[in-house]
């Protein structure tokens, strides 16, 4: 019988598949806030919110269009 992984490995797995996840970090586009965040908390969650936004995995400094 085939067994699902729990939600714990599934989260952890996408984080360590994403650099920018991995980083740990996260930016508000709106004033330049940057917080450390445990991202596989943040998946099972939600992501931190400045400025009335969710704060974003991007370095905006990486953002071409920004």
């Amino acid at each position: 019988m085939f067994k699902l992984p729990d939600l714990d490995t599934i989260y952890r797995d996408m984080t360590s598949s994403s650099r920018q996840m991995a980083r740990g970090q996260v930016w508000c586009y709106q004033c330049g806030r940057t917080q450390k965040v445990d991202t596989t908390h943040c998946l099972r969650h939600g992501w931190p919110k400045c400025c009335g936004q969710t704060m974003s995995i991007s370095n905006p400094r990486e953002q071409p269009n920004r």
